[in-house]
């Protein structure tokens, strides 16, 4: 180096050789994610950024990227995973079914909840006054149908194997609930959430339904991306998932949690 720190002229021209070879950082890609238009807290919501969104936007952006979400009709962003529209899914249980075409977390052959977004959670719901039940494994003392939410992969396929209620509808949980109340049905099963709001709001619900202690389907909900997925790196989905569990082992997480779900406006009482 010359008096006074200045380069030789061909030192600056290596310099500047030197940064135009070195490789540059990617630019972000958008990872394209469709989940359910319905809100499902604490997994994902059109109307806020629930919380299983939140560790999913977060543990995409670590990776240098976007997550991209797209809210469908279920059974349309399950046909569009098929087809390879979108990257991957929000709110995806590792069904058996699932995994024929979808990647989880797996360890051993069994999904790490440790990495799940949060629990599916479905209930059975009936009038107080009746002795219809669900015991975990069958319905009893049926007089009028079961309805449920069709939408449901997951519970249609297992009204399905029980032989029971009619797939071809789309009833919300206030229109099943509603149906109870009028004597149309003997059970509804719902989003535990969305049911246990409906009672608290609605005073035709508040005193005639209850919830049954016995979960219909309860089951790890994950961020899965499709079997095809290009990733950007080598183990790119993995990283994903492990950033997912590692948020949630924070020690601020329950407090971030709540912060996010505090953004949920409850139905107010009618």
């Amino acid at each position: 180096m010359r008096a006074g720190g200045r380069l030789p002229r061909i030192g600056l021209i290596g310099l500047a050789l030197l940064a135009a070879l070195r490789p540059t950082s990617s630019p972000a890609r958008d990872i394209r994610l469709c989940m359910t238009e319905r809100e499902f807290l604490p997994i994902s919501s059109t109307l806020i950024e629930a919380p299983g969104q939140y560790l999913v936007r977060l543990a995409i952006q670590s990776q240098g990227d976007r997550a991209v979400f797209v809210p469908l009709p279920w059974r349309r962003c399950i046909e569009g995973l098929r087809h390879g529209d979108y990257d991957g899914a929000v709110g995806m249980a590792a069904s058996e079914g699932f995994r024929a075409f979808m990647r989880f977390p797996i360890v051993d052959g069994q999904p790490e909840a440790a990495k799940a977004l949060g629990d599916l959670l479905y209930v059975a719901a009936r009038l107080r006054t009746t002795r219809a039940e669900w015991d975990g494994e069958r319905f009893l003392y049926l007089r009028r149908p079961v309805v449920y939410n069709a939408p449901s992969l997951m519970v249609a396929d297992k009204m399905r194997r029980l032989d029971i209620g009619n797939p071809n509808t789309s009833l919300s949980e206030e229109q099943m609930l509603t149906m109870l109340v009028a004597g149309r049905a003997d059970i509804a099963v719902g989003r535990r959430d969305v049911i246990e709001e409906l009672i608290a709001a609605n005073p035709a619900f508040h005193d005639t339904v209850e919830i049954l202690p016995t979960p219909f389907v309860a089951a790890p909900s994950f961020m899965a991306f499709r079997a095809g997925f290009s990733e950007p790196s080598p183990d790119y989905a993995q990283r994903v998932w492990d950033e997912i569990g590692r948020l949630k082992a924070a020690p601020d997480w329950p407090e971030t949690a709540r912060r996010l779900m505090a953004a949920h406006k409850p139905l107010k009482p009618s």
